[in-house]
C-alpha cells in the first residue's frame, strides 16, 4: 500500500481510500471543494486503486485558499510517499518553496498541475516538482513526456463521471495514479519519473489540428 498526501478539498468522512483528513480549513464534502477533490481521488484511484489517501484540506467555500494554508498542508504532507497537488498558486510563496524542498529532501515525489498556456503556477513550478498538463491524446492510463518550459508531462484532462472537472487537476491526479502504482509496487521514485519519461507513449507536445505527414513514395 502506498500512502498518497492529497493536498486539495475535503473527501467524505466514509470514503473508502481516505487514510486520515487535516483540516487546515473548514471545507464542504458536498461543495464545489469537496466535488474538485473527490475527483482527484478518483482520477488517482483509477491508476492505484491500493493507493491510501492522507487529505490535507485546504480549500473552503469554494476553490480558493492561501499560500501559506498550502505550505502548512505541504509540511502536514511529510511521511507520504507522493503528495499531489492537483492546482496552481499565482504566485512562488517562498514557505511553499521551502516545504516544498523539504518533501523532496525527504524523498517524496510532489506531482502538481500546471496550465498549458499563460503564466507558470506553484508548486508546479518550483524545481523538482512533477508537472503536468492536460493532453488530449492520453487515455486515462496514458501519459505524454512533453518537456515543455511549464509542464514535464501531460496526461488524460477528463474523467469519466465527473463531467464538470477536467483539464491540467485532472491529468495531475491521473499521473500521479500512474506513479503511485509504479511505487507501490516497489519501484524507486526517482527511478520511476525517468522510466516513465523514456517510455511515454506520446512523446513531444501535442500539435492540435495538424495531421500526419504523408508516408514516402
Amino acid at each position: 500500500m502506498i500512502r498518497v498526501a492529497l493536498i486539495d478539498g475535503p473527501l467524505a468522512a466514509d470514503h473508502p481510500a481516505l487514510g486520515a483528513r487535516n483540516l487546515l480549513r473548514a471545507g464542504d464534502a458536498a461543495g464545489p471543494e469537496g466535488t474538485h477533490a473527490a475527483a482527484m481521488a478518483a482520477a488517482l484511484l483509477a491508476g492505484c486503486p491500493g493507493a491510501r489517501i492522507d487529505n490535507l484540506v485546504v480549500f473552503g467555500g469554494g476553490l480558493t485558499t492561501t499560500a501559506e494554508c498550502v505550505a502548512s498542508a505541504l509540511e502536514a504532507a511529510e511521511g507520504a510517499a507522493l503528495v499531489l497537488c492537483a492546482f496552481g498558486m499565482a504566485r512562488a510563496d517562498p514557505g511553499m518553496a521551502a516545504a516544498v524542498a523539504r518533501l523532496l529532501d525527504a524523498g517524496a515525489l510532489v506531482v502538481a498541475a500546471a496550465p498549458a498556456r499563460g503564466a507558470p503556477v506553484y508548486p508546479a513550478g518550483f524545481a523538482g516538482v512533477v508537472s503536468v498538463q492536460g493532453d488530449a491524446r492520453c487515455g486515462p492510463g496514458d501519459w505524454s513526456r512533453l518537456d515543455l518550459p511549464q509542464a514535464r508531462f501531460g496526461a488524460c484532462p477528463a474523467l469519466a463521471g465527473h463531467p464538470g472537472v477536467g483539464g491540467a487537476s485532472v491529468a495531475a491526479a491521473h499521473f500521479a495514479g500512474i506513479v503511485a502504482r509504479r511505487i507501490g509496487a516497489g519501484e524507486d521514485p526517482a527511478g520511476v519519473i525517468a522510466e516513465l519519461a523514456r517510455t511515454a507513449p506520446h512523446q513531444g507536445r501535442e500539435r492540435r489540428g495538424i495531421a500526419p505527414a504523408a508516408p514516402p513514395g
